[in-house]
């Protein structure tokens, strides 16, 4: 039983089952005493703690805490506050008042009519808290649940439409079937949605037939990248002209229906574009905007603490575009969350209370956030909307280095330990350094594998982290090869994309971060993609692969990971491998065993220890 802290007379038992989470703090703060550190990892795990010297809750106590017994004959009355406001009135009890509090989001305690209040949308989740205590309901909270949950059913409903007879007028080009269920859910919950499909799924065309439908007025939020694209894919469905904002002006009439910038403008100009009092904002690669206190995400959503300076891009719809499995991080889900649906995901404390993530906690109660995203988010995968869709097969391509190159390689990774030791702890700060030097030695058979496919006139693109070795393949390959990076302009951009889509260039080289989203039609010309090097994110990867393998793709696609064998390389892939099947498991709503969840760095330390350390031991014995 607890002696000290906020859970004061409390079992571990009853912690672990209302909040988790703090018993997983309590193991990684090195400022609590070890016996509690091992018998909350303990308790968490199911295991016995009988064995440890931990106070003892005696039966008089129990009696009083809220593991004790709940009084069934206890009244629990909900009752409307105003439009948007409701309250549970309950008898005094602990276990109650813990479970409420846990479970409810954005409550807050009148201290004046000694009743909990908290928002109208959270009355399915606040009434379902209380099953098996009788419960008082007033009729016109009754009403209002009963609108929540038809608009829950008929969202459901629409998700699992394979036909639809919902179409937009006006369009210059027809949808899929699948496009207009899209729209018809953007529709039905008031345009303020998040729409996550698999990337190549058109959740561009989606989000402009529903600015079309209303002849809404609309502000585009995007990477640069993908700026001149969105203007032509609106050109294309609608046959109207966008105005593109940047940080020199605009190109284009301020009247327009269609109005688009980039993040990075985005933060700069936001008085300009809140000037244009937009209907509908549109967010594409959403992710961007996942840390709230950065310059870009304050700009758009506004900031409470700094409302002078960042009051917000204030629009009646909104519509986030993302193929980035956000759900997969609570903490960054919240953002995107908040914004949406204020009245549901209010308060980030009590989010990452329930959902975890915060400060380096594992995520938890996934399964419930995503059955209370339902209405909020729509996710469609390649294979579910076409079932004869190319299939993607990932291979990964071994490279052998030299005895030389394999003792320079073993000298830079002592260098890394050597760093880690100095620092007192391991950090992905150092290892770019290994990640360059391998991607150089790749080179030479790169280039014989890029050879053998010019030979046989199919083109490839190749993706990298870094810029060194795309331009010495650059400037091996010459007018075969174009090469798209971050430092480039748009217009370079869209020079180097559109002598790709006319076969003008044969090979694409790629920054991974800045040609990794948002670019179409490479998917007609190309079916096979190269990484060179690996990035932490699974996402990342996925984004990037699929710049060939979505609508228009004919071929099988054939992806190819570089990998020099006996190196971190072969970690980094085994990692990215679990960390897709668990992004995928938690954004198609199935659910996992959390406590087997862990830091992949950390992981990918273990392993690097467990394999080089013993490595290095050995030749300092024979030195």
């Amino acid at each position: 039983m607890f002696t000290w802290g906020k859970y004061k007379g409390l079992t571990l038992g009853y912690v672990k089952s209302h909040n988790s989470a703090y018993l997983q703090w309590i193991i990684g703060a090195d400022a609590i005493p070890d016996v509690w550190r091992i018998a909350s990892a303990r308790v968490l795990k199911g295991e016995d703690i009988s064995d440890l010297a931990l106070p003892i809750a005696k039966k008089s106590a129990l009696e009083h805490t809220p593991d004790a017994p709940v009084d069934k004959a206890a009244a629990i009355e909900f009752r409307l506050v105003n439009k948007t406001t409701a309250t549970v009135i309950m008898p005094f009890n602990r276990q109650l008042i813990s479970l409420f509090k846990y479970e409810v989001d954005g409550r807050k305690w009148n201290a004046e009519k000694r009743q909990w209040e908290f928002p109208c949308a959270q009355l399915i989740k606040a009434v379902n808290t209380f099953k098996g205590h009788p419960i008082t309901i007033a009729p016109e909270v009754q009403a209002v649940m009963d609108s929540l949950v038809d608009r829950r059913k008929d969202l459901d409903e629409i998700r699992s439409l394979e036909t639809t007879k919902f179409r937009v007028p006006g369009l210059k080009l027809d949808l899929f079937d699948f496009q207009n269920t899209g729209v018809q859910f953007i529709d039905r919950t008031g345009g303020r949605c998040l729409i996550a499909d698999q990337p190549g799924l058109g959740k561009t065309a989606q989000s402009i037939a529903y600015a079309q439908l209303h002849n809404l007025k609309t502000l585009i939020i995007c990477p640069l990248s993908v700026v001149l694209n969105w203007r032509k894919e609106i050109e294309k469905f609608t046959g109207k002209s966008a105005t593109i904002w940047d940080t020199k002006g605009k190109d284009g009439r301020i009247n327009s229906q269609f109005h688009i910038t980039h993040y990075d403008a985005a933060s700069k100009i936001h008085k300009d574009l809140r000037a244009l009092e937009c209907d509908l904002l549109i967010c594409d690669e959403a992710t961007f905007l996942k840390n709230r206190r950065t310059i870009r995400a304050k700009a758009i959503f506004g900031s409470w603490v700094e409302r002078k300076k960042f009051p917000g891009i204030k629009t009646k719809h909104c519509i986030f575009l993302t193929g980035t499995p956000v759900l997969s991080r609570p903490i960054e889900a919240f953002t995107l969350l908040n914004f949406l649906d204020k009245e549901r995901f209010n308060n980030f404390f009590h989010f990452v209370e329930r959902y975890g993530g915060w400060k380096g906690a594992a995520p938890m109660n996934l399964s419930d956030l995503h059955d209370r995203t339902k209405d909020l988010v729509i996710r469609r995968k390649k294979m579910e909307v076409f079932k004869d869709f190319p299939l993607k097969q990932r291979n990964e391509l071994y490279v052998e280095m030299t005895k030389d190159d394999y003792k320079e390689y073993q000298i830079l990774l002592k260098e890394l330990f050597g760093y880690w030791a100095s620092e007192n702890r391991p950090s992905v700060q150092h290892v770019p350094k290994i990640q360059a030097f391998l991607s150089e030695r790749k080179l030479p058979r790169v280039i014989e594998m890029v050879d053998e496919f010019l030979d046989n006139e199919r083109p490839i693109l190749i993706f990298s982290c870094f810029l060194e070795p795309l331009r010495k393949l650059q400037k091996h390959y010459g007018d075969q090869a174009v090469i798209f990076t971050g430092e480039m302009n748009k217009k370079s951009r869209q020079k180097a994309i559109d002598a790709l889509r006319d076969g003008d260039a044969k090979i694409g080289l790629f920054s991974l971060r800045a040609g990794g989203m948002g670019i179409d039609g490479l998917q007609e010309k190309i079916d096979t993609v190269l990484f060179l090097d690996m990035d932490w994110l699974a996402a990342t990867h996925e984004q990037a692969e699929d710049r060939t393998h979505r609508m228009g793709q004919k071929n099988p696609v054939q992806v190819y990971y570089c990998i020099c064998e006996g190196t971190i390389d072969e970690h980094m892939r085994d990692i990215l491998k679990e960390k897709q099947e668990i992004a995928s498991q938690i954004v198609d709503g199935q659910s996992f065993d959390l406590i087997a969840q862990k830091s992949f760095f950390r992981d990918f330390i273990r392993r690097i220890n467990t394999v080089y350390k013993a490595q290095f031991s050995e030749e300092n014995v024979e030195e």
